[in-house]
């Protein structure tokens, strides 16, 4: 089957020849020139064979001249809507464009989307919830003003680059942030606002980002058609997992103790996943991106392990 067939036919619960896999990696992060971070992430992608390739974005949000951060509570409402083919946004979309161009059809190109929340995060760091508890109407127009511009440019990435779909990341969803009461009041409504501008994508993959008591069981609700999580850190298990929703689920691999496993270690737990979900709607991936200095070894093991226990055919 070619990659594409694959996850498709993997997310729609439809038997594949064999077990689609994801690797993936921060590594770009003060990446910004175009050409070096698509030869990087098809050097990648070439590397580690996976069935999809997921492009990061790890490039700063573009805020208004003379506030690179948010210092003070007065700066959310100087937030400003802007056009996305310009600035950081503006170097994913050309990114995106050669990526797709040079993948071609057959290979599935997702962009991960921060959340508004997450994003909010990057610019102020954890002082942001002291400005919801003074201030919940500056926050919620800072969010409200991230979440649009977000739709604005996940829309071009689908409409002018013809990448498949996006990968959704949730932050700030476990204990050691908040309350699930709070991130439902606080967060979800902004979540939302984005992933259901997604409907037009064939590909929407849901991480929920968090390495302990994260909140699976709210944001399993999300309209997307796979999961990833943390299962081996976070939870639930897969098993667990299984039970609590009929989406494709993605994960099986401990991305932290990735970096001292051998590869041995790693082969053990992707076949440990696959027959746990009998390969239906299952997709052999880490639980959030494979660390710096996670050994190559290691990454090409779930290339080694869906030929070896996941095929089908």
């Amino acid at each position: 089957m070619k990659k594409k067939e694959r996850i498709i036919a993997t997310l729609k619960g439809i038997e594949t020849d064999r077990i689609p896999f994801s690797v993936y990696q921060h590594s770009t992060v003060h990446e910004r020139d175009i050409n070096r971070f698509v030869d990087y992430t098809l050097g990648f992608y070439e590397k580690y064979d996976p069935d999809y390739i997921k492009v990061m974005f790890d490039d700063n949000y573009d805020t208004p001249v003379n506030w690179q951060y948010i210092t003070d509570i007065t700066i959310w409402k100087k937030l400003e809507n802007f056009d996305p083919h310009i600035g950081a946004f503006g170097r994913q979309l050309e990114i995106l464009k050669q990526l797709k161009d040079k993948a071609g059809e057959n290979v599935p190109v997702i962009q991960t989307i921060f959340s508004p929340f997450h994003f909010s995060h990057r610019l102020t760091n954890r002082r942001m919830l002291k400005d919801w508890e003074i201030d919940p109407e500056s926050v919620e127009y800072g969010f409200n003003i991230i979440a649009e511009n977000l739709i604005a440019f996940s829309d071009c990435c689908l409409k002018e680059a013809g990448i498949d779909g996006f990968f959704f990341g949730a932050f700030g969803c476990e204990e050691s942030w908040m309350t699930e009461s709070q991130y439902k009041q606080m967060v979800m409504p902004f979540d939302l606002k984005v992933l259901n501008e997604f409907s037009n994508a064939e590909i929407v993959i849901l991480h929920i980002h968090g390495e302990k008591n994260s909140f699976f069981n709210l944001l399993k609700e999300y309209p997307c058609n796979g999961i990833s999580w943390e299962d081996r850190i976070s939870g639930p298990s897969l098993k667990e997992a299984i039970k609590q929703t009929d989406k494709c689920l993605i994960g099986g691999i401990n991305h932290l103790k990735a970096v001292q496993y051998q590869q041995e270690d790693i082969l053990n737990e992707a076949k440990e996943a696959i027959y746990c979900t009998k390969g239906r709607k299952f997709i052999l991936a880490p639980g959030c991106t494979f660390l710096e200095g996670t050994p190559e070894n290691n990454m090409h093991a779930l290339k080694i392990a869906v030929e070896k226990y996941g095929c089908n055919k």
